[in-house]
C-alpha cells in the first residue's frame, strides 16, 4: 500500500535525524550545519538538518518540476535528490457531535445524549520528497540573490553597525577592556561593551555575539515560575503550542474544555488538545554557562555567514566534548534555539537595513534641489514592490515625485486661472504643459478621475476615457488632484483632450492626405482621370507610425480579470503550499468555463486559440530557500481577424477595369484616284 510505504520512508528518515543530531556535534560537521542554516534559516529544523547531512554545500533547492516550471532549468542526468519532509495532509471521516449554529452547543437527541454525525476533516501528515540544488541543474541563468557581502567599505559597515545597534535589546558602547576580551554583556548595567580600536569586521562579529547573549541569556532576570500550556497534537505525533502562559493547570484545562479539546485550523486540519506543564522558561535559565556560550557563538557564526563576514577565527573544537553527556532532546532544543534566534536576527537586520537605506535616499533627495523641469522623467507604471525587486527604485521614486509635482501644478493652474465663476482652461492647460509632458499630465488626470468615478460632476465620457489609462495602484492616492472642484477638473481635462486632438491633427497636416485617409480606413473609391496618378507611398524619410495597441473589449477584460485571479491562486499555492490563504473566486471559474478559456503553460487560450501570453516573474531575493513567484503580466496575442486591404495600385487597376472601354474614332477612307 502507498500509505505503508510512505510511513516506512518517513520513519526511516526520522531515525536518521535522531542519529544525525548526535553526529552533527563534531567540529567541522557543526560548522557545515550552521552554514546550511544561514542559507535556509526559514526552513524547519528537521529539513535544515536533512539538507546539511546530505548536501551541506547547497545554496538553492527546489523540486524537479519546480526547476522546469519556475526557472526554465532541468535536473541533470544522474543527479541524486536531497530527501526532505513535505506536508501531506489527508482526509479522514470522524464521528463528531452536531453543534447548534445558534447556541454553539451540542444538539441533544430524544435520549438526552448528544447527536453525532460523520464529518470529513483534513489531518496533517508528512511524506518524503526529493529536491535538488541549483548546482545539480542546467539551463537558463537565474538572478543573483545572494546577500551582498561586507567587502570592507566603511559605508557598508556603518549602515550594518547602525542596524545592529537597533537590533540589540541593550545599549552598545566602546571601552578599553583589560585581559584581552573582545567584548562582554554586563549583567547589572544591562549593556554591551566592545573593545575599542578593533577592526570593523571584528567589531561587527563581537557585537553579534554579545547581542545573541543579551537575547538568549539575561542572567540577571529573576527565575521564572513554572507555567502551564495547551498543546495541539496530530495523529502522527506532531506537536505545537496552542496557548501558553497559564498560571495553573486548572486554568489551562478549563480553556481546553471550552475549545472541546480539539482545534481545526484554516486548512481544515484537525488537532487534539492536551495540557502540559510549560518549563521552557525555567529550563532556559538553568542552562549552564558552557551551553549559553555555545548557543551565542553558533548564532553569531550563522548570522556572520549570512552576510559574508569572514569567520575563519571561530573555533568549535569544544563542541564534541560539550555534547557528550547531553540527551538528544536537549541537543535538539539547543539547535532549535540557535535556528530560531539566528532567523529572527537575520530577518530583523534585513528589515532595518532596508529602512536605513530608504532614510538615506530621502536625506539625499531633501538635500538635492528640485528641478523645475520634469518633462524628461519617464512615467513609471509599476508598483514600489516590483521596482524594489527589479532594482528600479530610482526610476519609481523619480516618476512618483514628478507625478506629485504635476498634481500641484494642475491645482495651482486651476486656482490662478479661475475668476468671476469662469476658468480660463486654455491658459491653465498650457501653463502645465510648459512644465510636464502630455503623457504625465494625462496620467495624473486619469488617475484622479478614476478615484472620482462615483462623482456625478465628472462627465461620463471623461470617466470612460480615464479607465483606458493604466494607473499604478501606488499612485492612486498621492497623485490625486484633490484641492480643486470636480467641475473645474472636468473642464481642465476636457480642454487638455481638445489640445491633444489639435496637436495630433497638426502633426498630420504635413503628410499626404491620401495616405492619412488610407491609414484611417476612410478611402472608399478612386476616380480615374487621364492625369498621371501620384503614388501615395510613404517616403523613406518619413517615420511610419507604430501600430496602435489592441484595446480590449468588455468581454476580453472580464476574461483577463478571471485569468489573473486564477493565476494568483495558483502562484499562492506554489509559493505557500497548503498554507496559502489566497483563493480564486467562483465567478472567475464560471467566466473561464463559459468562455471556454484555459491556462496552458504560459499561454491563455480561448476555444483552443491563443488569447494572452503569460509573462512570469520571480523575486530577485530568496525567501524560505527559493525564489517566490510574483504576479505575472498578460500580453494580448490574439490574431486580428481582418481582411487584408488590397494595395493602392491594385485598387487603381480594378477601378480602371470598371470604366467603359473607349474606342478610337474610325479613320476616313481614302478615295482612290483613277482615270475615266
Amino acid at each position: 500500500m502507498p500509505e505503508n510505504k510512505n510511513a516506512q520512508q518517513v520513519r526511516e528518515i526520522t531515525d536518521k535525524l535522531e542519529q544525525g543530531i548526535k553526529e552533527i556535534f563534531e567540529s567541522e560537521r557543526f560548522k557545515e550545519y550552521l552554514r546550511t542554516m544561514s542559507k535556509f534559516y526559514n526552513y524547519s529544523f528537521n529539513n535544515t538538518l536533512l539538507i546539511a547531512m546530505q548536501k551541506p554545500e547547497a545554496t538553492l533547492i527546489a523540486g524537479y518540476t519546480a526547476w522546469q516550471r519556475n526557472f526554465d532549468r532541468h535536473v541533470m542526468k544522474g543527479e541524486k535528490g536531497i530527501k526532505i519532509l513535505a506536508p501531506a495532509p489527508y482526509k479522514a471521516k470522524v464521528e463528531m457531535e452536531k453543534i447548534d449554529p445558534k447556541t454553539q452547543k451540542p444538539i441533544l437527541g430524544a435520549d438526552g445524549k448528544p447527536v453525532t454525525e460523520l464529518v470529513e476533516v483534513m489531518r496533517p501528515g508528512f511524506k518524503v520528497v526529493s529536491v535538488f540544488d541549483v548546482s545539480q541543474t542546467d539551463g537558463k541563468e537565474i538572478p543573483n540573490i545572494v546577500v551582498d557581502e561586507l567587502t570592507g567599505s566603511v559605508e557598508n559597515y556603518a549602515a550594518f553597525f547602525d542596524a545592529l545597534k537597533q537590533e540589540s535589546p541593550v545599549p552598545i558602547g566602546f571601552e578599553d577592556i583589560p585581559g584581552g576580551a573582545k567584548g562582554y554583556y554586563h549583567l547589572e548595567d544591562r549593556r554591551i561593551a566592545i573593545q575599542e580600536g578593533m577592526s570593523e569586521i571584528q567589531t561587527v562579529k563581537t557585537a553579534i555575539h554579545e547581542i545573541a547573549h543579551a537575547k538568549l541569556h539575561a542572567l540577571d532576570q529573576p527565575e521564572p515560575e513554572p507555567q502551564w500550556k495547551i498543546v495541539m497534537v496530530s495523529e502522527g505525533g506532531t506537536k505545537h503550542d496552542f496557548r501558553t502562559a497559564f498560571e495553573s493547570e486548572a486554568e489551562a484545562i478549563a480553556a481546553a474544555e471550552d475549545a472541546e479539546w480539539r482545534f481545526v485550523d484554516e486548512n481544515q486540519f484537525e488537532w487534539r488538545l492536551e495540557v502540559e506543564e510549560d518549563t521552557s522558561a525555567v529550563q532556559a535559565v538553568k542552562k549552564d554557562r558552557h551551553t549559553k556560550e555555545v548557543e551565542a557563538e553558533a548564532v553569531a557564526y550563522t548570522v556572520c555567514q549570512r552576510y559574508g563576514i569572514e569567520t575563519s577565527d571561530y573555533s568549535f573544537g569544544y563542541i564534541a566534548g560539550w555534547s557528550t553527556d547531553k540527551e538528544t532532546k536537549e541537543l535538539k532544543g539547543s539547535l532549535e534555539t540557535i535556528r530560531k534566534t539566528a532567523a529572527e536576527m537575520i530577518e530583523s537586520i534585513d528589515d532595518k537595513l532596508k529602512v536605513l537605506a530608504q532614510e538615506k535616499d530621502k536625506a539625499v533627495e531633501a538635500e538635492t534641489p528640485a528641478a523645475p523641469e520634469r518633462v524628461d522623467v519617464p512615467v513609471y507604471r509599476e508598483t514600489a514592490n516590483y521596482a524594489y525587486e527589479a532594482g528600479e527604485l530610482d526610476a519609481y521614486r523619480a516618476s512618483r515625485d514628478a507625478n506629485m509635482a504635476c498634481r500641484d501644478a494642475i491645482e495651482a493652474a486651476i486656482s490662478n486661472n479661475y475668476s468671476n465663476n469662469r476658468l480660463a482652461s486654455e491658459s491653465a492647460v498650457e501653463s502645465v504643459l510648459e512644465q510636464f509632458s502630455p503623457e504625465r499630465v494625462q496620467y495624473v488626470l486619469a488617475g484622479t478621475i478614476q478615484q472620482m468615478d462615483h462623482d456625478g460632476r465628472i462627465h461620463q465620457s471623461l470617466k470612460d476615457w480615464a479607465k483606458e489609462v493604466e494607473i499604478c495602484p501606488d499612485s492612486s492616492e498621492c497623485c490625486i488632484v484633490g484641492k480643486a472642484h470636480p467641475g473645474l477638473i472636468s473642464l481642465f481635462t476636457t480642454e487638455f483632450n481638445r489640445q491633444m486632438d489639435v496637436a495630433e491633427r497638426e502633426a498630420e497636416e504635413g503628410r499626404d492626405p491620401e495616405v492619412v485617409a488610407w491609414e484611417k480606413d476612410e478611402i472608399t473609391s478612386f476616380a480615374v482621370t487621364v492625369n498621371e496618378v501620384k503614388s501615395p507611398l510613404v517616403s523613406q524619410t518619413e517615420e511610419i507610425a507604430a501600430p496602435k495597441p489592441h484595446r480590449l473589449t468588455p468581454e476580453e477584460k472580464k476574461i483577463k480579470d478571471a485569468v489573473m485571479d486564477t493565476l494568483k491562486a495558483q502562484i499562492a499555492g506554489r509559493n505557500d503550499g497548503v498554507l496559502s490563504t489566497y483563493r480564486s473566486s467562483n465567478q472567475s471559474f464560471k467566466v473561464m468555463m463559459e468562455n471556454k478559456v484555459r491556462i496552458e503553460g504560459n499561454t491563455v487560450t480561448q476555444n483552443g486559440e491563443p488569447l494572452f501570453a503569460i509573462h512570469r516573474r520571480h523575486a530577485s531575493r530568496k525567501t524560505q530557500g527559493c525564489y517566490r513567484e510574483l504576479t505575472p503580466t498578460l500580453e494580448y496575442i490574439r490574431k486580428e481577424q481582418k481582411q487584408e486591404k488590397p494595395s493602392i495600385r491594385d485598387q487603381l487597376k480594378a477601378a480602371a477595369r470598371t470604366q467603359p472601354e473607349k474606342k478610337a474614332p474610325a479613320k476616313a477612307k481614302k478615295h482612290e484616284m483613277g482615270l475615266e
